[in-house]
């Protein structure tokens, strides 16, 4: 790890003690976006109604 990133990581531990982790949550609204988009767009079979305030399925 070069000197300059060993040097930031206290930095971003302290943002992420103060501020949540932004970059997982934002990871994990793009997974689950994804998983909706490809269940929408799927015209393989039936169409299943997804709601909006429902969770994204668990792909197996």
């Amino acid at each position: 790890m070069p000197a300059n990133e060993a040097a930031q990581a206290p930095i971003y531990e302290t943002l992420v003690q103060e501020h949540g982790d932004v970059l997982a949550t934002a990871r994990k609204a793009a997974e689950e976006t994804q998983q909706r988009a490809e269940a929408v767009l799927d015209f393989r079979g039936p169409i299943t109604v997804v709601p909006d305030d429902a969770p994204a399925a668990e792909s197996a």
